[in-house]
């Protein structure tokens, strides 16, 4: 993200059909900055994170921004893998996300090419299997991602008032910076109101979090019950991050998280990584 110029080498075409390229240029000064700019409503909805969250140090600062382009400062420190950051990193990490998660509650959420928002978590959790099924349809792993569904509420799940959370929502390596204050988060183009234990799922799956770092993480976040609601996530974000993946032509890679959707325990529980 912090070269000169960088093209995304695929587009992504999301369910709805929009494609999203974006183009992201260093902008020199004191203290230096970056330009994106590509989809519109990717660049809203990245514009309305950074805006909301302006007052936290683990986001960059917006400088300015209009239809299809945004400025934001360019934070210290590179990405790297998430799963050699030390427990100690990943505590701070879990600590992190346990923060963004609270700063706004909503009854319903959804992503934005849904024709309605979701009302529970129960049909949150349906619609994202549905959208993971879609690009899945007519291949070997085709219903993979329903089945996870069905095992996460035969776990069964208590809601509580006001279920949804703000969530990052594309927690790869490449999102998580890690510089002199701890790490921080960029590209938020997919940030929505949702289920902070899929964010946490997704974060874990796609950077292939073992149980002990999987267990700092969660000591960091600190909230009971989380460890067993993550579980019930695990296979669902591995499906649908492998039908991504596939869906623009990376095909090891594809392969990689659809084995990882099927290695979950079909129960859809578990006892806390540790």
């Amino acid at each position: 993200m912090h070269g000169e110029t960088v093209s995304v080498r695929h587009a992504r075409v999301y369910p709805c059909g929009v494609p999203a390229r974006f183009h992201i240029t260093d902008v020199p000064g004191h203290p230096p900055a970056i330009r994106k700019a590509g989809d519109p409503g990717a660049i809203a909805r990245e514009v309305a994170a950074l805006e909301l969250l302006a007052d936290r140090d683990w986001t960059p600062a917006l400088v300015g921004h209009g239809s299809g382009w945004m400025v934001s400062r360019r934070l210290p420190g590179e990405p790297r893998p998430v799963a050699t950051a030390t427990p100690s990193e990943l505590r701070r990490l879990g600590a992190l996300l346990r923060e963004l998660h609270e700063v706004r509650r909503a009854a319903a959420g959804g992503l934005w090419w849904w024709p309605a928002p979701a009302g529970t978590l129960a049909g949150y959790r349906r619609a994202r299997a549905e959208d993971a099924e879609r690009m899945l349809a007519g291949g070997p792993d085709a219903g993979l991602a329903r089945g996870a569904v069905a095992a996460a509420e035969a776990a069964g799940e208590d809601e509580g008032p006001d279920p949804f959370r703000l969530l990052h929502g594309d927690l790869v390596e490449s999102n998580v910076v890690w510089g002199p204050a701890g790490p921080a988060l960029v590209d938020w183009e997919f940030s929505r109101m949702g289920d902070p234990a899929e964010d946490l799922a997704y974060l874990a799956e796609t950077n292939a979090l073992g149980a002990p770092g999987l267990g700092a993480l969660l000591d960091g976040y600190d909230l009971a019950g989380m460890a067993e609601r993550l579980e019930g996530w695990r296979a669902l974000v591995a499906a649908d991050a492998g039908a991504w993946y596939l869906a623009e032509g990376l095909v090891d890679e594809g392969a990689r998280m659809l084995a990882r959707a099927r290695s979950v325990p079909a129960s859809g529980a578990a006892r806390r990584p540790g």
